[in-house]
């Protein structure tokens, strides 16, 4: 997962129309393997995408955002396979924290992969 992260990451700061869209955006997603006990958490500032940290699930974690769902859709979520609208609405994700946080991740899957 951590490889497609760094990619996602990379595609995201380095996307001129992302970063217009998503300029002044500071909060941090939990992502949340469900069948692992594997964390990631996005630390965002101004936009971009500064670190990615590993946690584990079991260490209790809290963000402003925070992203549920098995290894294999997370994977899928962030290297542009699944659709995070879709997922979502079929349950195969939960999503907590604020909509204008969703809202920024939805556009950037559009811009990055037109979903």
């Amino acid at each position: 997962m951590l490889d497609v992260l760094e990619k996602f990451q990379a595609d995201v700061n380095t996307n001129a129309h992302i970063q217009r869209i998503v300029k002044g955006w500071n909060t941090d997603v939990l992502l949340e393997e469900s069948d692992s006990e594997d964390s990631y958490r996005l630390l965002i500032s101004d936009g971009k995408i500064e670190q990615i940290v590993y946690c584990t699930t079991n260490s209790n974690e809290e963000a402003p955002m925070k992203i549920v769902g098995d290894a294999a859709i997370m994977r899928g979520l962030f290297d542009g396979k699944v659709n995070g609208i879709r997922a979502n609405n079929e349950g195969l994700i939960a999503i907590y924290g604020a909509m204008g946080d969703q809202v920024k991740l939805d556009a950037i899957a559009l811009i990055l992969w037109g979903i």
